[in-house]
């Protein structure tokens, strides 16, 4: 029968592992965002750019 101690043990290697698993996704997801992010901001502007010009060409 394992011990009271070892299965704390255990236990505690498998959430320490799960936290671990769980930082390195929340850093990929981070990554993703501010790549995506700024992804927005370029079409966002690009848009804009576009609107000018042709607002220029009609008037």
């Amino acid at each position: 029968m394992p011990s009271v101690l070892g299965m704390l043990e255990a236990r505690q290697k498998k959430v320490r592992e799960e936290v671990a698993r769980l930082r390195e996704e929340a850093d990929r997801v981070r990554a993703a965002l501010v790549t995506e992010a700024g992804a927005l901001v370029r079409l966002a502007g690009a848009r804009e750019t576009v609107a000018e010009v042709l607002g220029e060409q009609a008037g």
